[in-house]
């Protein structure tokens, strides 16, 4: 999943520009909170995230449905942890870790669970998912709202700040 993670990078320039393949969410069922912008593109699906802050013991400990790969382009101190088992109960914490820009990791096993928890400031970070499992994983009570114009052009535009160079 990295190497269609890097690949993805490469087609990203392009792919910000129209800003009407991007879908959005307000992902708030549970902390952290999750602004997200997601498109398909080929078999695989973008993920654009901001991710906020939220205190020890807040983060949902979950599996995946899909394959997947993440990448840390900014927020210091991103603390993750990482478990594995099957069913719904979440496993045991295996091991945590802190997390800084351009840190990267996949996961790839349909029994891989993970926390991420921004402690300082958001993170903002790319996923990339591949076909779904058939794994259960948690989900909203509730229908999830789309993020504002406004939010959206602003996570759209600080994509674009990595991934688009300066123009001369």
């Amino acid at each position: 999943m990295l190497e269609v993670l890097h690949q993805v990078e490469r087609d990203l320039p392009q792919l910000l520009e129209d800003k009407e393949w991007w879908n959005s969410l307000d992902v708030d069922y549970h902390p952290p909170r999750v602004e997200r912008l997601w498109r398909q593109h080929g078999e695989y699906r973008i993920y654009l995230h901001r991710i906020h802050p939220c205190k020890p013991g807040e983060a949902l400990f979950h599996p995946h449905p899909w394959p997947s790969a993440m990448k840390v382009l900014r927020g210091g101190n991103y603390e993750m942890a990482v478990g594995f088992g099957s069913g719904e109960t979440p496993p045991p914490v295996a091991a945590s870790m802190i997390l800084g820009p351009g840190s990267e990791y996949e996961m790839t096993h349909p029994d891989s669970w993970h926390y991420v928890r921004p402690i300082d400031e958001p993170a903002i970070t790319l996923m990339i998912a591949g076909k779904p499992w058939n794994r259960i994983s948690p989900k909203s009570d509730g229908p999830l709202k789309p993020l504002p114009d406004y939010q959206k052009n602003d996570l759209l535009f600080t994509f674009k700040s990595y991934y688009q160079p300066a123009r001369k």
